[in-house]
């Protein structure tokens, strides 16, 4: 009777979940209200909670259930080629398989109540008072000039090797440094929430890079997860775009956006250094576009640190750039970001340059 009306809650909650999704979809009112109040307090209060740990207890529950449904799949197969007839072995393995529907169910609510009225929320740039609309190209060139600016200012007070990259800060100051700067950017922004912990890394980071997810945001903890894997810019810059994920802010590249002018505008050369050289790149591609010539003129005059760190991110990746685990993980996410409204798919992590230029018009 009690196994009975736990599935009668668990079912009218998950109802509930999913009633929350169409909601936020037919009102973004009620999105952006949700987003900010009850989904904050509940981001805040997982963000607290396990904020303790000093591990990622999202990777820890994510590799469990994998594990735990691969034995509960297991167990489905006994029960369906033996049909075992002992009840008490029959109920157990029942019991045992039904625990994977309702784990999903339980991360289905938590979505409704965390991440999933973000992604209908105003897009950044109406709060921040930015007109993507009549972005020019000449504010396009603007921006590229304004990044390179960056690079050039910051990029000699960096330490280098001997082969000229930048060389990275401490892990544990990065994590401090990104939680300040975000703290800072959202006490300026207040449609970021305030608060969060530090961010989070995995333990599986070498295995994690043939996925070629450099961070995650784990709704269901709380949690911003970065690969430690990655170059030292690429972690940084994916800690403050994860941390950006954990404030309430939904799409790929208003998170790349966040997370390139939050630590561009701090005091601190490296991370002034790891915001510009995360957003340079698109901004060069997008400007030949448009002139070619013009472009490689500011390449020419932008410190040639950026470029041997780029040419060694290249060196670094190459052993990871074509394998079946990137292909599924890609696939996936592509097909969740345009369930959830973002019609780019996978592609609008590099749609930044509009908003980019319309920043530093």
């Amino acid at each position: 009777m009690k196994r009975h009306l736990f599935l009668w809650i668990e079912g009218a909650l998950t109802a509930a979940g999913a009633l929350l999704l169409l909601l936020f979809r037919l009102s973004r009112p009620f999105a952006e209200f949700f987003a900010a109040r009850p989904g904050g307090a509940v981001r805040r209060a997982l963000s607290f909670l396990t904020g303790w740990f000093p591990f990622s207890l999202f990777e820890i529950i994510v590799c469990s259930f994998v594990l735990y449904a691969l034995f509960a799949l297991v167990l489905c197969v006994i029960l369906a080629v033996r049909r075992l007839k002992k009840r008490p072995l029959r109920r157990w393995m029942k019991r045992c398989a039904l625990a994977v529907p309702v784990t999903l169910a339980i991360v289905l609510q938590l979505f409704a109540l965390t991440l999933a009225p973000c992604y209908n929320r105003e897009s950044c740039a109406v709060p921040m008072g930015l007109d993507t609309v009549s972005v020019t190209e000449e504010d396009v060139f603007c921006a590229l000039e304004t990044v390179s600016g960056v690079l050039g200012k910051s990029a000699p007070l960096l330490e280098k090797n001997e082969a000229g990259e930048t060389v990275g800060k401490p892990l544990a100051a990065v994590k401090g440094d990104v939680k300040r700067a975000a703290d800072a950017f959202a006490a300026a922004h207040p449609f970021l929430q305030a608060g969060g912990s530090e961010v989070k890394t995995f333990l599986s980071s070498p295995l994690m890079t043939y996925t070629h997810i450099s961070g995650i945001y784990g709704f269901f903890t709380g949690e911003a997860n970065v690969n430690v894997n990655y170059p030292h810019f690429i972690v940084t810059t994916t800690a403050a775009h994860e941390s950006c994920h954990a404030r309430g802010v939904a799409p790929e590249n208003e998170c790349n956006f966040l997370a390139a002018v939050m630590l561009m505008e701090t005091s601190d050369p490296y991370l002034q250094y790891c915001g510009a050289a995360f957003v340079f790149d698109d901004l060069a591609a997008a400007c030949r576009k448009i002139d070619r010539a013009r472009t490689e003129a500011v390449l020419a005059k932008t410190d040639p640190a950026v470029f041997r760190d780029y040419a060694a991110y290249d060196r670094f990746f190459e052993p990871y750039r074509q394998n079946a685990a990137s292909q599924i993980a890609s696939g996936v996410n592509d097909g969740y970001l345009k369930s959830m409204g973002q019609a780019a798919g996978v592609a609008s992590y590099s749609h930044v340059v509009r908003l980019l230029a319309a920043y530093f018009r």
